[in-house]
């Protein structure tokens, strides 16, 4: 219990400026609870994408074409570890007010 560092005291108007610099939230106009459902649904097409890849290349494998089949399998493997979107970071709080505040 001796190794815990105490909290900084801060005054509230420091406490808040520091709150705008870190919290973050989501300026992209969609429902806030919309990521929790989204994020999970990307990631499984992606995954979905490349085994469907992997799949048709396995399908075509023929002994003689080695070469092409291999690099068929490393396109389908690259394409389901690279998704077609990305998740984004949420923007400083103080910009969302910003914005909000301007439109």
């Amino acid at each position: 219990m001796g190794d815990q560092k105490a909290r900084e005291q801060r005054s509230p108007p420091a406490d808040k400026e520091l709150s705008y610099e870190r919290d973050g939230r989501d300026g992209y106009g969609e429902n806030n609870k919309s990521k929790r459902k989204a994020i999970p649904l990307f990631k499984a097409r992606s995954n979905r994408q490349g085994r469907h890849g992997a799949k048709i290349a396995i399908a075509d494998m023929t002994g003689e074409e080695r070469d092409v089949d291999d690099a068929k399998l490393r396109a389908a493997d690259f394409k389901a570890s690279t998704p077609w979107k990305t998740k984004s970071p949420d923007i400083p709080l103080g910009d969302y007010l910003k914005r909000k505040r301007k439109g």
